[in-house]
């Protein structure tokens, strides 16, 4: 069995809580709500973050490989990156401290042109409305930093 979580003077073990083989599931504890709990993430093709609430442990946060905590936003960075043509997808899911959670616009941008580069020939959308460039990379500065950062 390998541990998942001592809280509140319990151990939560990752084969109880999925009933499957666990050797490959990446465990970690943030506090990505920011109410000075961590909680526990768990990947394994699929993200879930789980907390305990009234004794028990309750999923909070069901997402998808895509998915990347980042702890100093309170929040998840969904980035995808696909073809037919190329294109990048950006979404921002915030948490808040009483366990609601908000998500932010979802940003893409297409290859129109599908010259292999993201450029001023391409198309910028915003909740699926074209955008001008320059203000999408604007409200995408800090989604595209990260993904530079982690190398995602």
């Amino acid at each position: 069995e390998v541990p998942a979580m001592k809280e509140s003077g319990k151990t939560y073990f990752l084969e109880d809580l999925f009933w499957e083989d666990v050797s490959d599931v990446e465990t970690f504890l943030s506090d990505i709500d920011s109410d000075g709990v961590k909680e526990l993430h768990i990947r394994n093709g699929f993200y879930y973050i789980l907390k305990e609430k009234e004794g028990k442990l309750t999923i909070i946060y069901e997402g998808t490989s895509y998915d990347h905590p980042v702890e100093a936003m309170s929040g998840i960075l969904f980035y995808r990156d696909e073809g037919a043509p190329y294109h990048e997808v950006y979404r921002f899911t915030k948490f808040q401290k009483d366990g609601t959670m908000v998500e932010e616009p979802t940003y893409e941008c297409y290859d129109r042109n599908e010259d292999g580069e993201i450029g001023v020939e391409d198309l910028y959308l915003k909740d699926g409305v074209e955008q001008d460039r320059t203000a999408w990379e604007k409200e995408t500065e800090i989604y595209r930093a990260i993904k530079n950062e982690r190398g995602l």
